[in-house]
């Protein structure tokens, strides 16, 4: 017989790009750009003060990242004045606790200065 979890542990994260993008926002101090960017005015999925950051999900046990999605995302950023950011949510393949659900990728010059503040 399957339990119910209390009221407490339900959340509106339905697994769509919108719920991702909440919770990249929500984690890293951000806010979700209107529209996930699709105005030419507003570009990028999350802004946090020196980042733009593009959300991608998928449903598989892996993600290939493509570099459209990097030159998109590097164009936007230098655009705004930000750091470019990736964030990738892998839902399937095995569950495993040690392994957070959100990860972000950065360029290796951006990680170099993050790591020595």
């Amino acid at each position: 017989m399957a339990t119910k979890k209390p009221q407490r542990y339900l959340t509106t994260d339905d697994g769509t790009p919108d719920a991702q993008e909440r919770r990249v926002a929500r984690k890293t101090g951000g806010r979700r750009v209107p529209g996930s960017g699709s105005s030419p005015y507003s570009k990028g999925d999350v802004r946090v003060p020196e980042f733009l950051v593009e959300c991608k999900q998928t449903i598989h046990g892996s993600l290939s990242i493509k570099k459209a999605w990097l030159n998109k995302i590097s164009r936007e950023a230098v655009a705004l004045q930000r750091e470019p950011a990736l964030a990738v949510e892998i839902k399937g393949g095995p569950e495993d606790p040690v392994c957070e659900r959100d990860w972000v990728m950065v360029p290796a010059r951006v990680f170099k200065k993050l790591t020595e503040e």
